[in-house]
């Protein structure tokens, strides 16, 4: 049996729904729009906020955190790991707001350092797990286009598409062109200009 997938249902379309239990009952209205009973009685009780909130909206989660002190703290501690050039990670940031929520229980009543509230607390202060990094590959200053251009040329990439240029591309300058004798033709069978 494929397994069902979730759906999601707009803040309109719950308020038609529970007008429509409201009109008749909980059950019709499951019916008629393929809902369960029990979402059209969680609609009925938060009718209130689904007034309140945008049509198009779909989910009532809060847009201020729980624990607004202990993640001030949290960020802080994050930002001052950065600026000294520490690693932060998820983890790190779970085991101090543990630590931090275990020591101040008064602010952090029913705290738990889930997976979830680290992404929605990472996502509420803007903060990515990307280092920055203070090491960059500086060119010499001597480099200049030609020198570019003949390590290109040594390693086989060449900007010409007609072909001129692949004469030259394993040549250095001032190199002397080797000619190839009876004898080196004779040793290797994979020659293409022997095989003609």
């Amino acid at each position: 049996m494929a397994p069902t997938r979730r759906r999601k249902f707009e803040a309109s379309f719950k308020l038609k729904v529970v007008k429509f239990a409201k009109e008749h009952n909980n059950c019709a209205a499951a019916r008629q729009y393929g809902v369960t009973e029990k979402m059209v009685r969680d609609w009925k009780a938060n009718e209130d906020a689904l007034k309140s909130m945008p049509s198009s909206k779909c989910a009532l989660r809060r847009s201020t955190p729980h624990w607004s002190e202990l993640e001030k703290h949290v960020a802080d501690m994050v930002h001052e790991h950065r600026q000294n050039g520490y690693v932060v990670t998820r983890n790190k940031i779970r085991m101090f707001a543990l630590q931090w929520g275990k020591s101040n229980p008064d602010h952090s009543k029913g705290f738990k350092a889930t997976v979830s509230w680290c992404t929605r607390f990472m996502e509420r202060h803007n903060l990515v797990l990307r280092q920055k990094t203070k090491i960059a590959q500086k060119l010499p200053a001597d480099l200049d286009g030609k020198t570019v251009i003949k390590s290109f040329k040594k390693r086989g990439i060449s900007n010409s598409l007609d072909g001129m240029e692949d004469d030259f591309l394993w040549q250095d300058e001032g190199e002397a062109k080797a000619e190839a004798t009876p004898s080196d033709s004779e040793l290797d069978p994979y020659d293409d200009c022997l095989t003609n």
